[in-house]
């Protein structure tokens, strides 16, 4: 959260976007995505009387799986709409798919090797992250 943070503060920093000024939905999304966690901090504190760390992760892996949802569906359907792929390098491709894949053969090979094969449900997080890459590319 802390990098995504960074990366999207830049957008307001640098003056390159003459043609497009950045949306300020981005902003919107950052915020909220910033202030859910510090609610969910503080009230696991608040109620529990110390901060649930593990379900801070929990959500803090369902908001990637929100950002790498939200950065593969804007560039397909703007191939979608312009019927080609141009700009589009196919290394990013490659790249996104093969590590879709290796995180997968991780996770069942983790699994495999404790013999205990609840980590595929026990890591939503990545389990739907290798599923979300795959599918998209």
């Amino acid at each position: 959260v802390l990098m995504a943070s960074i990366t999207l503060s830049q957008i307001g920093v640098y003056d390159t976007f003459v043609v497009r000024p950045p949306s300020r939905r981005v902003y919107y999304i950052l915020l909220a995505a910033l202030t859910f966690c510090l609610l969910y901090i503080l009230s696991t504190w608040m109620i529990q009387g110390e901060v649930d760390f593990l379900g801070f992760l929990y959500l803090l892996g369902a908001i990637k799986i929100g950002v790498t949802i939200g950065k593969y569906v804007p560039q397909a359907l703007l191939n979608r709409s312009r019927k080609s792929t141009v700009g589009w390098n196919v290394w990013n491709v490659i790249l996104d798919l093969t590590g879709g894949i290796l995180s997968l053969l991780q996770l069942v090979g983790d699994c495999a090797d404790m013999r205990d094969w609840t980590g595929i449900t026990g890591n939503p997080a990545k389990m739907a992250l290798s599923l979300v890459t795959i599918c998209f590319d």
